[in-house]
């Protein structure tokens, strides 16, 4: 008798305590002794760089390439948002010390394979070199789209005919004269200068829309 009312008790006590592992606020709020992690952000290597969508507004499912001419960085990235989204972009830890000890220049060539998975269709594309998020670049950062000897030849787009590039007030280029509806992809390809001595730096996304 007495082995089974301890049973009894032990039971109740396992179940309340299991209870009270899982029970949330009124407000519906997780409780204090339930908290979560915040996930992981995952980093996509290529070449020097590291890559990856933690500012929010897309998702990158893919990344291959060394960054380099014959071999470029592509990011295949599926952007849900019509307004900015920022890519992050760091340094990897060996050049990182490079950076901090010497003047150091790093190039990047980088496709953006681009799905439009946002709710309205597209007319243009525009990207912005940041080195501090929501700030335009200025001229002494470093960072251009290859603003010391403005070629060219890698920017192009296959859904987008004609660009422009701005490189003061700000590093911008914008895709124009095509379209892209929602659930169909555009690539973008571009050349980036980086003598910035910051191992991380951002590319503002901003979908271009109709004006109605």
């Amino acid at each position: 008798m007495k082995t089974g009312v301890w049973l009894a008790g032990m039971m109740l006590t396992v179940g309340l305590l299991a209870m009270s592992g899982s029970t949330q606020a009124d407000d519906g709020r997780i409780g204090v002794g339930n908290e979560r992690a915040p996930p992981a952000v995952k980093h996509w290597r290529a070449g020097r760089y590291l890559f990856s969508d933690e500012q929010g507004g897309f998702s990158i499912v893919g990344v291959r390439g060394k960054g380099t001419f014959s071999d470029p960085a592509i990011i295949t990235q599926r952007v849900h948002s019509v307004g900015p989204s920022l890519l992050t972009v760091h340094t990897t830890a060996g050049v990182s010390g490079l950076l901090r000890h010497e003047s150091f220049w790093l190039t990047l060539y980088l496709q953006l394979e681009t799905h439009n998975q946002s709710e309205a269709g597209w007319v243009g594309y525009r990207l912005e070199l940041q080195e501090i998020p929501g700030e335009a670049s200025i001229y002494g950062d470093g960072l251009s789209f290859n603003q010391i000897t403005r070629d060219e030849s890698s920017i192009l787009s296959d859904r987008f005919h004609r660009y422009s590039i701005e490189h003061e007030p700000g590093d911008r280029l914008v895709f124009t004269e095509g379209t892209l509806d929602n659930h169909e992809q555009a690539v973008f390809s571009l050349f980036l200068l980086d003598l910035s001595p910051k191992e991380t730096f951002y590319i503002e996304q901003q979908p271009q829309l109709p004006a109605w």
